[in-house]
């Protein structure tokens, strides 16, 4: 059983490879909403708040981040294959679908069928909001003006803001990564109580059961 009080690791729970795969998305999500903003491409711009917002989250140890980017991934692709996205939104897609790839065997391994259950809701979801603006978009686009999407670059002050927070947000988090950020995330929590398990929870959990594995077939050798 599972002690009522434990105290998670963190960041030194997350593979590397999760954690690279965070960091890039955060890159990739920065890139499209400076992109977005030039050209007036708001619908862009929320989605690409919300993949850098998932990968946050997922940083702390959040599983539903890892979660809402995969949903919000879904829907650059499936822009692009309706025609109302160019090709590269398939790109985004990938770099936000990642993080769910590379934690989808831990995640699976503590819980089958809420795994089988996100990823369903993310395709379908974010395929739904799709469709849905593009139906909706051009009508939108008649009654408000201002939301038209511009072939011409725009908002300097915006962009420059916009790209000033990013690098603040990136060296913060630089330095959250040493043993201060450690103390900070790895804080207690009642699993008893909660049904919300924390991503460096089930990642740890995992890793614990594939070593547990590995000695119990050493020992049957």
């Amino acid at each position: 059983m599972r002690a009522p009080w434990r105290r998670l690791r963190s960041l030194d729970v997350l593979p590397s490879r999760v954690r690279m795969s965070l960091l890039a998305l955060q890159l990739v999500g920065a890139a499209t909403l400076l992109r977005s903003i030039a050209y007036d491409r708001w619908i862009t711009v929320l989605a690409s708040v919300l993949l850098i917002v998932g990968a946050m989250a997922a940083q702390r140890g959040r599983t539903w981040g890892i979660g809402l980017a995969l949903a919000t991934a879904v829907s650059f692709p499936v822009a692009f294959a309706i025609g109302i996205a160019p090709a590269w939104f398939c790109l985004v897609g990938i770099a936000g679908a990642l993080p769910f790839a590379l934690t989808l065997r831990p995640l699976a391994r503590f819980d089958k069928r809420a795994t089988a259950l996100l990823a369903v809701l993310a395709a379908t979801g974010g395929a739904a909001v799709a469709v849905a603006w593009k139906e909706i978009a051009w009508t939108i686009f008649r009654n408000i003006p201002s939301l038209r999407p511009s072939g011409d670059v725009q908002h300097g002050a915006a962009l420059a803001a916009t790209l000033a927070v990013v690098v603040a947000v990136i060296a913060s988090l630089g330095r959250r990564s040493g043993p201060e950020a450690r103390v900070r995330i790895g804080e207690r929590v009642r699993v008893g109580e909660t049904r919300d398990s924390a991503l460096a929870d089930v990642l740890e959990d995992s890793q614990e059961a594939e070593e547990t594995d590995r000695q119990e077939r050493r020992r049957a050798r």
